[in-house]
């Protein structure tokens, strides 16, 4: 499953995603990831949640994400759960590949049973209808 946490830049989305990771690691089985594009939160985090920087990886793009999040699951097939924060400034990819992002996340989800939170820097509203069912309130 994928998950959408939104809202605008600055609107408190992340210390929210920080909250429900630290909140949600007792109660997993398997292992948990935080994405994310610095070291700004890397302390605010439990211990136990994989902290990555993905900047120092130097992903450019949407498919380039993918194949980082593919060889995530690779490596260590007891993630269960990771969040993504910032996925446009991760992958650098805007709005118009949300949709196609999400698809490719809910296939390795499926697959791979991994459920993703991401947040994205856009109101409810502005999330294309077919995502809208994602958006966690």
């Amino acid at each position: 499953m994928v998950q959408l946490v939104c809202g605008h830049s600055g609107s408190g989305k992340t210390m929210r995603m920080i909250e429900m990771a630290n909140k949600t690691m007792d109660s997993i089985q398997g292992k948990m990831v935080f994405l994310e594009a610095n070291n700004r939160h890397i302390f605010d985090l439990d211990y136990r949640i994989r902290y990555i920087n993905t900047k120092e990886f130097g992903l450019t793009n949407a498919d380039q994400f993918q194949g980082f999040v593919c060889g995530l699951i690779a490596t260590d097939y007891d993630v269960e759960l990771v969040y993504i924060d910032g996925l446009y400034k991760i992958a650098q990819a805007g709005m118009e590949n949300l949709e196609t992002v999400v698809n490719r996340l809910d296939y390795l989800s499926e697959k791979f049973n991994v459920s993703f939170i991401m947040s994205v820097n856009h109101v409810e509203e502005e999330i294309p209808e077919s995502l809208k069912n994602r958006i966690i309130k």
